[in-house]
């Protein structure tokens, strides 16, 4: 439910939260100070805790994988305050609808925020309603503006923490991008360079010894031990010149693990446990994996804002399986989106199939490849 004991937020808007509590506590003690101990005085009491018990779960979760739950609490907090306001002495209870409208805009878009503090004002108006309308009017509408303001303030801060959260996704996503080009140019050049070695320098080369071996047969005996130095030299090459082509091309044959750790350390406040690793021959079949991995990473980093993912890979039966977990905020209710086919569009030449699943702390990617081509 709680990722932390004290949620970040708690600790970067200190002050918003403190001022919340230290209203609570004030209109409670003012409500309060209005009865004589006694039944009336034991109901404000529950009512005004529960009403902020609720006001800091709310706060303190701030997650959309329940949205009934949370609008079923906000709902019983307003029910409370209209309660309130009606057996209120002092006419300062109202003061806590502005801690609900501050609650809106995590649930809300502004259309309907406005809507519901509208409906609340209507109702506290009929409330406050004594034949006197234009005073009722300006007493309720201050509350009401009151509430806008509060509103307001939240959304700018969460517009703001969005909009860094979508740049900082962007960022990550950039230097993940940046990665598996760099990657990618440097598997390019070593193919280039171990081609070239192969087919122009040891194409020559062959022929070279094939024209020795054959001129050996053809010269004087006093140049043939020069020809068959020449010779053995010109073999000697062409064996080194096909090592270095064949340590090139098996460079190509990456560690899935280890390069994925070279991309988790390009990433800020990220970390990977890879906790069994396989080895997979196929070279196609491992870029593949790779690929549809980052995707993994890049998704749960940018939507469900997890900071530690672990790998499982297993075999079993010619079947692969490999599973990402990460402990974000995924929600439950997912769509198989573009990242998610471009997935199964790249292992559709491997019997693959992919499966995204909610977990208790996040969610799992399933990967699996009917055929590993090992």
């Amino acid at each position: 439910m709680f990722k932390a004991l004290h949620p970040k937020h708690f600790k970067e808007d200190w002050l918003s939260h403190f001022s919340g509590f230290l209203t609570w506590s004030i209109i409670s003690y003012l409500t309060l100070l209005a009865h004589p101990y006694g039944l009336i005085f034991i109901l404000k009491s529950i009512a005004l805790v529960v009403f902020y018990i609720t006001f800091v779960f709310l706060i303190a979760s701030r997650t959309d994988q329940h949205p009934t739950r949370d609008r079923l609490l906000l709902f019983t907090q307003t029910v409370i305050v209209l309660v309130l306001i009606n057996y209120d002495k002092y006419n300062i209870a109202p003061i806590l609808l502005v801690l609900v409208a501050t609650q809106l805009p995590a649930m809300f878009s502004r259309k309907q925020a406005m809507m519901i503090m509208l409906s609340i004002t209507l109702i506290h108006f009929l409330m406050e309603f004594n034949d006197e309308f234009i005073d009722t009017f300006f007493h309720v509408i201050i509350y009401f503006m009151l509430q806008i303001f509060g509103f307001s303030a939240i959304e700018s801060v969460l517009r703001e923490s969005k909009a860094k959260e979508e740049l900082a996704a962007i960022n990550q996503e950039l230097l993940a991008t940046r990665f598996m080009l760099k990657e990618s140019s440097q598997r390019k050049e070593r193919m280039r360079i171990s081609r070239d070695l192969h087919d122009a320098i040891g194409h020559q080369l062959t022929a070279l010894s094939l024209n020795l071996e054959v001129s050996s047969h053809k010269v004087p005996d006093e140049f043939k031990p020069m020809l068959k130095d020449n010779l053995a030299q010109a073999k000697n090459l062409l064996a080194d010149v096909r090592d270095v082509v064949r340590e090139m091309r098996n460079e190509e044959q990456f560690d899935l693990a280890s390069t994925l750790n070279g991309l988790i350390e390009q990433l800020p406040n990220c970390q990977l446990d890879v906790k069994s690793s396989l080895t997979i021959n196929s070279l196609s079949l491992k870029q593949q994996l790779f690929f549809c991995l980052q995707e993994g990473i890049s998704n749960a980093l940018r939507h469900g804002k997890a900071d530690k993912l672990t790998l499982e890979c297993t075999s079993k039966n010619e079947k692969l399986q490999l599973t990402l977990t990460d402990n974000g905020s995924g929600g439950t209710n997912f769509i198989f989106g573009s990242g998610l086919l471009g997935m199964q569009e790249r292992l559709s030449d491997f019997k693959g199939k992919v499966e995204l699943l909610p977990t208790s702390v996040g969610t799992e990617l399933n990967i699996s490849v009917e055929d590993c081509y090992d």
